[in-house]
């Protein structure tokens, strides 16, 4: 779901800059009364948890892979307000430490993923929780957030590159269907863990123990994904390549640790852990300052 630079025509860049500027901007403002306290505190782990989670791909069809985007999981934990901050952080650091996804097209990814992802998710989410749903707010809104977020982001391509094929898109639909359904049912599994870990939480020592458990579930899930991912290209890639789009790529922005490895270990399962640990204390460390930036005065 990350879009390479030398895709994207200058209109789109432009277009989508200005609207995730302005998104970005007001999301911290609305943060910063809006967010529950309580949730607060649970960015830095969450953080860790959504990098570590899109670094996993799997199979969803034959030479195609998919990712978590983990936008829905953010936006029903702390709002979506906080999850736009907390993604945008995410992707900018994935951008510039491990060039995945293009500098330039940044603007778009996050517009992509973390405001219209994270939106997507959010309104099915508080509609169904109205009525007593919020399980399948919670399934709805992942999946949602998956499948519109890559029509945008195949649009995006489409338009700037002018090349259209139906039978293509159609085919990169169904896949994006199914990788939200996966999406759909890894976050509320997710989801549910935190709830009851939020549940039996009656002091610090007790909260300390939650976000114990889930930076736990980070370092295990980005480990699967060090052993175990497909390498197989995401259904996007696929899509760029397939239709002739790729081929006006151009020369990424160099990297500390490029395709989420650490060059200057020998042994590329140590590289792609080394770089994943580090991957993983950066968007702690930044989601966890983005938490003690929103105040805590909402209850």
């Amino acid at each position: 779901m990350h879009i390479p630079d030398g895709i994207l025509s200058a209109p789109i860049l432009v277009g989508f800059g200005v609207a995730s500027a302005v998104s970005i901007a007001y999301s911290a403002k609305k943060a910063e009364a809006s967010t529950s306290a309580n949730r607060i505190p649970l960015l830095g782990v969450l953080g860790a948890f959504v990098f570590a989670a899109q670094m996993v791909n799997f199979p969803v069809g034959p030479g195609q892979s998919g990712h978590l985007l983990g936008g829905a999981l953010l936006a029903a934990t702390v709002g979506p307000w906080a999850a736009t901050i907390a993604l945008t952080a995410i992707l900018l650091v994935q951008a510039l430490v491990f060039q995945d996804g293009g500098v330039m097209a940044l603007s778009a990814n996050v517009f992509n993923m973390a405001v219209f992802g994270v939106w997507s998710a959010w309104l099915p989410f508080t509609w169904l929780s109205k009525f007593g749903q919020a399980r399948s707010g919670v399934f709805l809104g992942a999946f949602l957030s998956v499948l519109l977020s890559a029509l945008l982001a195949l649009g995006q391509v489409s338009i700037s590159s002018g090349i259209y094929s139906q039978g293509l898109l159609v085919f990169c639909l169904v896949l994006f269907t199914m990788t939200g359904l996966v999406e759909g049912a890894i976050t509320l599994a997710a989801w549910e863990a935190i709830e009851r870990l939020e549940g039996r939480q009656k002091g610090p020592a007790t909260e300390s123990q939650g976000k114990f458990w889930i930076l736990g579930a980070s370092v295990a899930v980005m480990l699967a994904g060090v052993f175990f991912a497909s390498s197989a290209p995401d259904v996007l890639e696929y899509f760029q390549h397939q239709s002739g789009a790729a081929g006006t790529t151009v020369a990424s922005f160099p990297a500390l640790m490029p395709d989420y490895e650490l060059v200057a270990l020998n042994a590329e399962w140590m590289r792609k852990s080394a770089a994943g640990v580090a991957g993983l204390l950066v968007v702690y460390g930044l989601s966890l300052l983005i938490s003690k930036l929103i105040p805590r005065g909402q209850q």
